[in-house]
């Protein structure tokens, strides 16, 4: 387990570093072409890009190092009938909640604080290396790139769908990890 962690970490702290080099190359060269929301809503500079990344990093650091090394999955004391109800129960401590938990704060926080670890720091492993792919193809002007530029126009929104879709993957996954121990506790 705490391999898996330093590892995890450490590929978070490479993909953010690969991320930043390849944002800096525009940023310092022409920042009018930035799209990170920071920057073109608030105008907040270089300086406040690092601050407000380093702060947001921790933190899910923090969740991930909670999920790791804290939290344990709710023992059960009847058999959830299916995914569904037991994310329900996990969540809402009663089944039928299922589709709140994607619009609702849940009861239990601590579960909320471990799940969201475990999601977030593989997500933004996985688009903190598309967003410096992407950086870096279009800076360096790489062929291949201009054409899957001009066939998506927008690369942007393949990169915000893929983060979305890896979202509901990896909570996919941990609520499925979870459930399969569940049952085999009742077997």
């Amino acid at each position: 387990m705490r391999l898996k962690y330093f590892m995890l970490t450490f590929t978070l702290l490479f993909a953010r570093g690969c991320d930043f080099y390849s944002t800096s190359l525009w940023f310092f060269d022409n920042p009018t072409g930035e799209q990170n929301p920071l920057y073109r809503l608030f105008g907040i500079g270089w300086t406040g890009l690092v601050i407000s990344n380093i702060i947001i990093v921790s933190l899910i650091l923090y969740a991930f190092y909670y999920y790791t090394f804290k939290y344990s999955t709710a023992t059960f004391t009847v058999k959830p009938r299916n995914l569904t109800d037991f994310v329900s129960i996990l969540y809402f401590n009663e089944s039928g909640h299922f589709f709140e938990t994607f619009y609702k704060t849940p009861k239990n926080k601590k579960t909320l604080l471990a799940h969201s670890g475990y999601v977030l720091v593989r997500v933004l492993i996985l688009i903190s290396f598309l967003a410096s792919i992407h950086n870096l193809c279009q800076f360096y002007h790489i062929p291949f790139y201009n054409s899957f530029r001009e066939l998506v126009v927008r690369p942007l929104y393949v990169i915000y769908g893929l983060m979305i879709l890896s979202i509901f993957y990896f909570a996919f996954s941990v609520w499925n990890k979870e459930y399969r121990l569940t049952l085999q506790s009742f077997d």
